[in-house]
């Protein structure tokens, strides 16, 4: 947006001019700069007001309709006060009441979206911002010293999950949209294949809920692209365990506490949401959870399924501890030895030499046993690694961690499962980028009267 350059050098002037008649000498700059955003606000404070008021003159007098159908009667003009980004804001404007419901509202307000005593859409975005990154209570504490002004824990947990509500609401459209076989006939003719790669990872993570844990399970859907600064290492081969010449990009996520049958309906919408199903190739990287594979083979079973490297090799460790003890040089031989093994997918000979420790360490081997097993052509890294595939989360941090681990699992934190998830849903959006679809329908919200 562009604003008049003769406008704002006026403003200018004046603000210099206030700030001359203030006592700032020896004061640093850090100090100024504090004092000219208080007036900043100061003047934001009061233009806001004005305008609010000016624009109730500028509305047209209309016929002001109740829900129940009858004309509403003109009163008076009422002040109303509310909560935005510049701080409390007070303006008077028209208001009109039915005589037989009793219900007041003001034509300003409908039109504008805003709501006496309320938080205005600026800044119930900037609460949720904040209330997605951090605790509320910190939050509070972070918006103050950007605002110069506080706003309550309770409002700014309020807004965030008025946001999550509202990316539940997206998803809600998103499944219902799936469904229809009509619809995925009409976008494959009318979109078509997508060229490339399309990356999918699922996983799940407990969440402190009062009085219990519960699963959060997730999903993220990405691409990967070659990291163009790097260098492979001189006269070196790749080191186990490295695809640092590979990165995760354009993440998106979603997330809900279901169980795996019914996280099924989000996981089809989301993946549609992506065009996952229109991709020319489609690679999952997940860990060896059964319900994950479940979910992943109903929906698309000609994708490309890889068990994320790091899950897989972590089976090793507490088999050789077991056996050798923790840190020992007959531990690291062995441990380097095997994973060299798993690396280049060598799993018959990766389970033998497994088995071989089964009497000094038989609980480890028997869980590495089963998972290998379990998920051998899942571990094919050799081929992976040639065919380029992203084997693990080494660049892309996982879902759980992103969404649950470093929101919702903090410190002391318990939630209601409502506002676990619609602050999960909401930290979702913020991840994925799609975070100015939610704040242009929070924008547009229809008043409570």
């Amino acid at each position: 947006m562009k604003f008049s350059t003769e406008a704002i050098e006026k403003m200018a002037e004046i603000m210099v001019q206030e700030m001359g008649q203030l006592e700032m000498a020896g004061r640093g700059i850090g100090a100024v700069e504090t004092t000219m955003r208080e007036l900043l606000r100061e003047v934001g404070v009061q233009a806001l007001g004005k305008y609010l008021e000016q624009k109730d003159e500028e509305i047209q007098e209309q016929e002001m309709v109740c829900e129940c159908g009858r004309q509403m009667n003109y009163l008076f003009k009422r002040k109303a006060t509310i909560l935005s980004v510049f701080g409390r804001v007070s303006y008077r404007r028209r208001y009109h009441t039915c005589g037989q419901c009793h219900v007041g509202q003001s034509a300003l307000d409908r039109s504008l979206g805003i709501e006496a005593g309320k938080v205005t859409a600026g800044l119930a975005e900037l609460l949720a911002v904040a209330g997605v990154e951090v605790a509320f209570e910190e939050a509070t504490r972070w918006l103050e010293r950007f605002l110069l002004f506080r706003v309550s824990d309770n409002t700014l947990r309020k807004e965030t999950e008025r946001f999550g509500e509202l990316q539940r609401e997206e998803e809600a459209q998103w499944q219902q949209k799936s469904q229809p076989v009509s619809w995925l006939q009409a976008r494959q003719r009318e979109v078509g294949k997508q060229p490339g790669r399309l990356y999918g990872s699922v996983d799940g993570v407990m969440a402190p809920l009062v009085g219990e844990w519960r699963e959060l399970k997730n999903i993220a859907w990405y691409q990967v692209e070659k990291v163009r600064s790097y260098q492979k290492r001189r006269r070196h081969a790749q080191r186990v365990g490295e695809q640092n010449d590979l990165q995760a990009q354009a993440i998106s996520y979603a997330c809900d506490f279901k169980t795996g049958d019914e996280f099924s309906e989000l996981f089809w919408a989301s993946a549609c949401q992506r065009q996952a199903d229109l991709y020319e190739e489609l690679v999952f990287v997940c860990d060896g959870a059964v319900w994950i594979w479940k979910l992943i083979e109903h929906h698309f079973p000609h994708a490309v399924q890889i068990v994320d490297w790091y899950h897989a090799s972590a089976y090793l460790p507490p088999i050789a501890e077991a056996a050798f003890g923790l840190d020992t040089e007959p531990y690291q031989a062995w441990l380097d030895n095997t994973r060299s093994l798993l690396w280049e997918g060598q799993i018959d000979k990766l389970i033998q030499a497994c088995q071989q420790l089964s009497s000094q360490a038989s609980s480890a081997v028997h869980k590495a046993v089963t998972y290998f097993t379990h998920n051998q052509k899942r571990m094919d890294y050799a081929f992976f690694r040639q065919q380029g595939y992203f084997i693990g989360s080494g660049t892309v941090e996982s879902a759980g961690k992103q969404i649950a681990g470093l929101r919702l699992k903090r410190a002391g934190a318990r939630w209601t499962e409502q506002g676990a998830l619609a602050t999960a849903k909401a930290r979702a959006a913020w991840l994925s980028g799609t975070w100015d679809v939610l704040a242009s329908r929070r924008a547009t919200l229809p008043l409570v009267v």
